[in-house]
């Protein structure tokens, strides 16, 4: 079997918890750091530690959402700040979320950027506030990887978007597996509710025989959990119930 790699999930403002969680990854529990950089934030806590890290480039939640033209000279500062921190602190690949609003607007966008280490995230239909997200089809996501972006499998998002389209889930994610991910995303979730949310492993309705399946029959070996947190023993109980299934 494939050796799989799991990421633990971190932003940069979790500056209190990076000793701890290289001290996790040292003890053979994960593998990799998938941190979310949160602008206005300094990257000095994490230089020079002995862990490897993927960047998750900043998104809706900080203000930064690439389908908003209006906003494209803010937007682009920022994620180019992003990627110099990929630069900084030498990782294999960085995650962008298409954002909402037109598809149009997104590729114009990404014309302006020309990173292959970007790994372009599928989105649901719908987002946490009703918006229309973009990237949440193959054929978008296709259009948006334009030959020169890599793919992000975000298999909560593949699920609430195949309920919004009122499509099989399986099916959904089996398409989506055709854009070859560098990447995998994993939390549980509800089979009824469109929206993205993050539930422990086993918490939820999905079929997690089918997922594993699907994560070790791909070539994608690095799995990110995005399960919630109080304290990082909340990230190991969920990467036991994971490894379990495996």
């Amino acid at each position: 079997m494939k050796s799989i790699k799991f990421g633990l999930k971190l932003w940069s403002t979790n500056k209190d918890l990076v000793d701890h969680a290289v001290g996790i990854v040292d003890k053979d529990h994960f593998d990799y750091i998938e941190l979310t950089y949160v602008p206005n934030t300094e990257i000095e806590p994490f230089l020079d530690k002995n862990v490897d890290y993927v960047i998750h480039l900043p998104t809706d939640r900080h203000g930064v959402n690439i389908g908003d033209l209006k906003n494209i000279d803010k937007n682009l500062e920022i994620i180019q700040k992003g990627l110099e921190w990929v630069d900084q602190l030498d990782t294999k690949y960085s995650i962008l979320h298409p954002g909402y609003g037109e598809l149009k607007d997104v590729k114009s966008f990404l014309s302006e950027i020309d990173d292959k280490r970007i790994l372009i995230e599928n989105m649901p239909v719908v987002g946490l506030n009703d918006e229309s997200m973009v990237g949440h089809s193959k054929n978008e996501l296709s259009e948006l990887k334009n030959g020169k972006f890599g793919f992000c499998l975000d298999i909560n998002h593949a699920i609430k978007a195949a309920i919004s389209l009122n499509k099989d889930c399986k099916e959904h994610i089996e398409e989506l597996l055709k854009l070859n991910p560098q990447i995998f995303h994993v939390a549980d979730g509800k089979l009824d509710f469109e929206k993205d949310e993050h539930l422990n492993i086993g918490e939820g309705e999905y079929d997690w025989r089918f997922l594993i399946n699907v994560i070790k029959e791909s070539d994608c070996e690095y799995v990110t959990l995005e399960t919630p947190r109080e304290t990082l023993k909340d990230d190991l109980k969920n990467l036991r119930s994971l490894k379990v299934l495996i």
